[in-house]
């Protein structure tokens, strides 16, 4: 794991007297546990994406011969017809080859949920909190005067001028609920790795003490349940259908599809 997470062990007795190793095993096993069980929903680092909004031409957006137009954004610009919304309409794309952006960026649609947004940085510099807002756990839109921008260079570092980066974490905040969740695991992971008497599914294959490494079975938690009532009442909350990925609507307006939870 890129990144340590939270968690709440103030349940687990014992939990100071193990070492650093077996708890950051122990907290990195739990997470990452939880990640499993509920489709990848918690337990998620943050990640940059560097948005650019398709539709531009090039595939899969049906191409005409290319017409010059004045009115585009940019001399040079073409006039494609792309589906918008489910019709049929023409464009103009100011972008270039890169295809890029059609017209100005002021809603960014994440590929999927979002528990936080953690920093945007466009032309080098971080962007003010008040400047944008989540909706939905999905879209950012920006609340300020300004909009995002139409393209960026894809090229150059996000300490670059025309460049636009959003770090944030997918999924959704684990909370009070699920950070004591991932705590109360990885108390029994530690348990396990110190030869304690462990809670979890018995179906462990191989320990190393020393080493602090631990093998188990991939059928250690039949029906997505640990076994832990805490636990497994939080996973249901977030997965109650016992997906194992993430579901994904397609739809033939695009090329690829889109991540909707579980």
């Amino acid at each position: 794991m890129d990144c340590e997470l939270p968690l709440d062990t103030s349940c687990c007795d014992g939990w100071g007297d193990y070492s650093p190793e077996v708890q950051a095993y122990a907290s990195e096993a739990a997470w990452a546990t939880l990640r499993s069980l509920t489709a990848g929903r918690v337990g998620n680092c943050p990640i940059t994406v560097r948005p650019c909004k398709k539709g531009c031409g090039g595939f899969p957006t049906w191409m005409t011969y290319p017409v010059p137009t004045s009115s585009a954004p940019t001399p040079g610009s073409w006039i494609n017809p792309a589906v918008v919304d489910g019709r049929w309409m023409n464009v103009a794309c100011g972008c270039g080859r890169d295809g890029c952006s059609c017209t100005t960026l002021c809603e960014f649609v994440f590929p999927g949920e979002v528990a936080a947004v953690d920093e945007v940085q466009q032309d080098g510099l971080v962007l003010d909190p008040s400047a944008y807002r989540l909706d939905n756990h999905r879209r950012l839109v920006r609340t300020d005067a300004a909009c995002w921008p139409l393209c960026q260079d894809m090229k150059a570092p996000l300490t670059a001028d025309n460049t636009l980066g959003i770090s944030y974490t997918p999924g959704v905040s684990p909370g009070v609920l699920g950070r004591r969740a991932a705590g109360l695991l990885a108390c029994e992971y530690g348990k396990a790795c110190t030869g304690g008497d462990c809670a979890l599914p018995a179906n462990v294959t191989s320990v190393n003490r020393l080493g602090v490494s631990i093998t188990l079975d991939p059928a250690m938690f039949p029906a997505g349940q640990v076994g832990i009532p805490e636990v497994d009442s939080y996973v249901r909350s977030l997965n109650p259908h016992g997906f194992m990925s993430p579901t994904v609507v397609w739809s033939p307006s695009t090329l690829y599809g889109r991540t909707t939870g579980v």
